[in-house]
């Protein structure tokens, strides 16, 4: 099995499923800097997931394919009424939190000049602080976003928390609480150090 990196982006998702169901993976290194960058996804970004002849790309689909194919009921539920609570979670912090954070950091940070819209930065904020407030709400007074349980919806949920803080939005502090909570999880951990390990070699 492969997944293929670049550290601090969306592929800490795929690596962090790997390493909580303890699968047996290579890290392999993208520069998505690089304009020869080379990834078998077919939207040739990262991460994509090669096992054995699957090919997959996009975060959501390796994260789902992984716990189902190896999680046996673990991050990702075997029951259908608990998957589609997970499924909801994870299509809400995509569409409605992960698309505005990211409209703020092209216009702010990844778009060359000419390209970026200022004037859209404080809107896509406004969307993200809208969005995030539903979460909030749902998450306090529990663990975990779904089902009594930690899923991948909750990995989402983090790391979408935890770009936000990056962008200087505020979080509650019922949502603060517990992503300084899943910071702990040794799993995350090993993630990290995966991915840099395999940046580091490839440098």
């Amino acid at each position: 099995m492969d997944i293929y990196t670049y550290p601090k982006s969306r592929s800490i998702r795929a690596t962090w499923v790997a390493e909580e169901l303890g699968l047996d993976y290579q890290c392999h290194f993208v520069n998505v800097l690089s304009a020869t960058k080379h990834t078998p996804g077919k939207n040739k970004k990262v991460p994509a997931l090669i096992d054995g002849d699957m090919v997959i790309f996009e975060s959501s689909a390796i994260c789902i394919y992984l716990a189902q194919a190896y999680g046996n009921g673990q991050l990702y539920p075997q029951d259908l009424r608990q998957q589609a609570m997970v499924n909801q979670w994870l299509a809400y912090i995509i569409s409605e939190l992960e698309a505005p954070l990211w409209t703020i950091l092209k216009h702010a940070v990844v778009w060359p000049e000419a390209l970026r819209k200022p004037a859209l930065i404080e809107p896509a904020k406004a969307d993200f602080l809208r969005a995030i407030s539903l979460i909030e709400q749902e998450i306090n007074g529990k663990t975990w976003l779904c089902n009594d349980t930690f899923s991948v919806a909750d990995i989402f949920l983090f790391h979408i928390s935890r770009w936000a803080t990056t962008l200087g939005l505020p979080l509650s502090e019922t949502l603060t609480h517990y992503v300084a909570a899943l910071e702990t999880r040794p799993a995350l951990h090993r993630a990290r150090l995966r991915e840099e390990a395999a940046a580091n070699t490839a440098g």
